[in-house]
């Protein structure tokens, strides 16, 4: 079918141009706007209603009317001379505070237009103050702060834009009475990590153009081949975003806020790899002498079945995730593995027509692509392998584990770092922490609910109040709060710790829920909310999902590679490199972040993520690789000689899809936030080992020492035929 499917699309190449962008622009369009509606910074929400949190937060909106969506925004009130608050300082303090959630935001005029018209977006409408109330006093009576409940999602641009008129309308508010106000947390970061950070965005987007761009020049040395596979999968990837935008929105499925930054990474890095294995084919049989509609043909008929097993790869991985008991996984997998499908029918048909058309003009101005080099470093590297495999795999293997033995060290951190230091929203935060606590920004709050038709008192909740004042980490416990039926009650809770630190979630996790669930009056029910508890649920949650994602990926991915090798053999070993390859990538991430640049850890999301992207992407390319092992051992060739004919010809397309996958998501590692930067450097650096060091070099070795039983049964018959002088050490060549 796909013989067919390259033939029909290479020899009508116009029409499936046309119909791709018919589909594809009207998708980018309209899709890309409903994806960013339905992005959520709310990790409770991703969270299984089985657990603590998750129930806390149930009964929170229930009892007491708590809002879902809501940021907490923490202010820190001062008096402009730096003297003590007043009496009426404080007074000034809760009369703006009672009027906070009556405040709402003044959009422009022209926005105010098109709400005649149109109405107000989503996030428009919802975006307002739940609450606001005056908080603790430190500092010798100098500071107060102002606890600010803020509606909307903290990462969208016009959430805080309305921010930052909040912000405005409360300093001059108090100014009048000598008093100044700066704000941290929730929406608050957001805002002013987006501005310190707005040059920085493009030059992300630059870069990332750039390097696809410049990369390709000097693998070709042709302005199209340059240009076509980027425009070509920016068309692919902004109608696959837009795709799961218009699913996600007519689904009314939230996605956390990196996914529609990390979509497009991923598309155009896959993207682009497809197009390179295509466009090294195309010259092959370009230099041959065909024709640019039979090259065409030709590469999609050879290549066209790597690419569907390369993709298939990367889509079992990720749809496992929809196993997954974090809600966060459940759409990123199913996300990626529909946009990955999109590519995937792109590299089966656009792209070998865009090459059809193309043809010799992809490669103009130059002239040094018809003459072939016999003896490039490739070749030569090919020879080595094949003369060497056993010391090479040995020094591969050696380097690898090595490198994995430090991820046995991996610590995961919930810190997701918001963004620079020496903004407003960080210089608030210091100063509260110094003052107060690290968890002063951020209360937790213990929930109590009452038993059917027998109200709660706050008589009764006092020794519960007394006992959470003794647990360990905990430094202030606040009065109860009863619903107004007296169903239940709440009481907030300051950590001495950071709410995103482990010390605040062991203490959640362990001390505190005891402590809650022991001296709660008998009868009641007693749940731990807050970003610690929920925190504490999303690591108990992912731990859960690797025991299980791990496995069935791996099994899926091997279920391929026996299906497109025909091997038993080969798929063995090829998990295993891969295995190696994360665990060594993840080492290296926690050497450069944990124990180098002092972090507490790596970002939570980062083992499984990782693991699905370097088995899934590095699958890729021993697909590549041992797809040309396959076909040259079918030609009649030697062990050996296979692997020097396979690494020269293959070596070079997989090294420059490597490079220019890497630079893909290396552009992130430049980001400021903590968990963007070390997602970006994983990425680049596990694609980097997968190209360079395992399907390079560790595959063609320990297929060499293989033999044809690599991939038996599906060469078994042919092994008792060839004469074992044929089997020279030396590859033929020379």
């Amino acid at each position: 079918m796909l013989q067919r499917l390259g033939d029909w699309v290479a020899h009508h190449p116009w029409r499936v141009v046309l119909v791709w962008a018919v589909i594809a622009l009207p998708l980018t369009i309209v899709g890309g706007e409903k994806l960013t509606g339905q992005v959520t910074d709310d990790q409770a929400s991703f969270l299984p209603a089985s657990s603590d949190s998750a129930r806390a937060t149930r009964l929170a909106r229930d009892a007491f009317g708590h809002v879902e969506g809501v940021t907490p925004v923490s202010g820190l009130v001062e008096r402009a001379d730096g003297g003590a608050l007043t009496a009426a300082d404080q007074a000034r303090v809760a009369a703006v505070a009672r009027r906070l959630p009556a405040w709402r935001p003044d959009w422009t005029p022209i926005e105010r237009d098109a709400e005649l018209i149109l109405g107000l977006s989503d996030a428009q409408r919802a975006t307002r103050v739940v609450s606001a109330t005056p908080g603790a006093r430190a500092d010798g009576g100098r500071i107060e702060l102002l606890e600010v409940g803020f509606h909307g999602n903290a990462t969208d641009s016009v959430v805080q834009d309305a921010f930052a008129q909040l912000r405005a309308h409360a300093q001059r508010e108090l100014r009048a009475d000598g008093l100044r106000v700066g704000f941290t947390g929730g929406v608050a970061t957001e805002l002013d990590t987006a501005r310190a950070t707005e040059t920085l965005g493009m030059v992300e987007g630059v870069l990332l153009m750039g390097a696809i761009v410049v990369l390709n020049l000097i693998f070709f040395r042709g302005l199209l081949a340059a240009l076509v596979p980027l425009l070509a999968v920016s068309l692919v990837g902004g109608g696959a975003v837009g795709l799961i935008g218009v699913g996600a929105w007519l689904l009314d499925v939230k996605v956390d806020p990196g996914t529609p930054s990390l979509i497009p990474a991923v598309l155009i890095g896959i993207g682009v790899d497809y197009f390179l294995f295509l466009i090294f084919r195309v010259r092959e049989r370009l230099r041959a002498g065909d024709a640019r509609k039979p090259a065409a043909a030709a590469a999609a008929r050879s290549v066209g079945e790597v690419i569907a097993s390369a993709a298939l790869a990367v889509i079992a991985a990720f749809a496992t995730l929809a196993l997954a008991q974090f809600g966060q996984f459940q759409v990123l997998g199913p996300a990626i593995a529909i946009s990955v499908a999109v590519m995937l029918l792109a590299g089966l048909t656009l792209m070998p027509a865009l090459l059809a058309i193309c043809g010799r003009g992809l490669f103009w101005p130059s002239k040094a692509w018809l003459a072939p080099r016999e003896d490039g470093f490739a070749a030569r590297l090919g020879e080595r392998i094949a003369a060497r495999p056993g010391a090479v795999a040995l020094g591969c293997v050696a380097v690898l584990g090595a490198c994995a033995a430090v991820a046995l060290t991996t610590k995961n951190s919930y810190d997701l770092g918001s963004g620079p230091d020496d903004t407003p929203a960080a210089r608030v935060e210091q100063r509260i922490s110094t003052a107060l606590s690290d968890g002063a920004t951020d209360p937790q709050t213990v929930l109590v609910k009452a038993a059917p038709g027998e109200p709660l008192t706050a008589a009764e909740l006092a020794p519960l109040q007394a006992r959470l004042r003794t647990v360990p980490g905990v430094a202030s416990v606040g009065a109860p709060q009863l619903s107004r039926d007296g169903g239940a009650a709440q009481l907030a809770v300051v950590l001495r710790d950071s709410s995103t630190s482990e010390a605040a979630m062991a203490t959640v996790r362990g001390p505190l829920r005891t402590a809650a669930h022991e001296a709660a009056p008998p009868g009641t029910t007693a749940l731990v909310g807050g970003n610690a508890a929920v925190f504490a649920d999303v690591g108990d949650s992912i731990d859960h999902d690797l025991k299980l994602i791990f496995p069935v990926a791996a099994a899926l991915i091997a279920l391929i590679l026996v299906v497109l090798l025909r091997s038993v053999v080969a798929p063995l070993y090829l998990l295993a490199a891969v295995a190696l390859e994360f665990a060594a990538t993840l080492g290296l991430v926690t050497l450069v972040f944990q124990h180098g640049a002092g972090r507490p850890g790596v970002v939570f999301t980062m083992p499984l993520v990782l693991f699905l992207f370097v088995v899934a992407l590095g699958t890729d390319y021993n697909i590549l690789m041992s797809a040309r092992l396959r076909e040259e051992l079918r030609a009649g060739r030697s062990p050996r000689d296979a692997v020097a004919h396979a690494v020269r010809h293959a070596a070079p397309a997989i090294g420059a899809a490597g490079l220019i996958l890497a630079a893909s998501f290396g552009t992130l590692a430049i980001d400021p936030a903590a968990a963007t930067k070390q997602m970006g450097f994983a990425m680049a650096l596990g694609i980097l080992i997968a190209a360079f060091v395992v399907s390079t070099l560790l595959v063609p070795a320990l297929t060499a020492l293989a033999g044809r039983a690599a991939f038996w049964p599906g060469l078994g018959g042919r092994g008792s035929r060839l004469r074992a002088s044929r089997r020279a050490r030396v590859p033929a060549g020379r």
